[in-house]
């Protein structure tokens, strides 16, 4: 009888022992962070074809966020002829004249970011007169399908309506 409490022991302490190394021979990969993506790189790898427009009424008495007073007004931007832009890794930029160009300063020019490892805008034409600044609204990194900007338009210094242009690559 005491030998056969001795055999019902031994296997599943070997069972416990086989767990256990299996178990601690289980340890997760140790994960590594890729170099951050180049935004400029994602903005200057191929054109862009704007796809939508929202039109965001800022002064809106009722609205608690922006968002509140948004509406699509993609139809009046995008008549058969979508605005294209390609900005070129050396600084400038170039549009087609299709509908929607008239919110850029000029149909070519130059652009930079606001900040080149973190940027929140694009700023056309910087120190001259034209000198216009964009909001990026999304990062624009390679793998982004988008880009969406930021237009505000002004009348007697006050900011009357913002437009967000979501653009596709082309």
């Amino acid at each position: 009888m005491q030998l056969m409490k001795n055999i019902r022991i031994y296997p599943s302490v070997v069972f416990v022992v086989l767990l256990l190394t299996t178990l601690h021979s289980c340890k997760p990969e140790k994960r590594t962070l890729e170099p951050a993506p180049s935004q400029s790189e994602g903005l200057t790898m191929s054109a862009w074809t704007l796809y939508r427009v929202d039109q965001i009424d800022v002064n809106k008495q009722l609205a608690f966020v922006e968002s509140d007073t948004l509406m699509e007004v993609s139809d009046v931007f995008i008549d058969g002829n979508p605005l294209e832009v390609n900005f070129k890794a050396t600084g400038d930029f170039e549009l087609n004249t299709g509908a929607g160009s008239l919110l850029f300063p000029k149909p070519v020019g130059k652009w930079e970011f606001d900040n080149l490892n973190y940027p929140s805008s694009i700023i056309f034409e910087k120190g001259t007169p034209e000198e216009s600044s964009v909001s990026l609204l999304k990062p624009v990194r390679p793998r982004d399908a988008n880009l969406v900007l930021k237009f505000n338009k002004y009348c007697g210094g006050q900011r009357t309506v913002s437009y967000h242009l979501w653009f596709t690559r082309k």
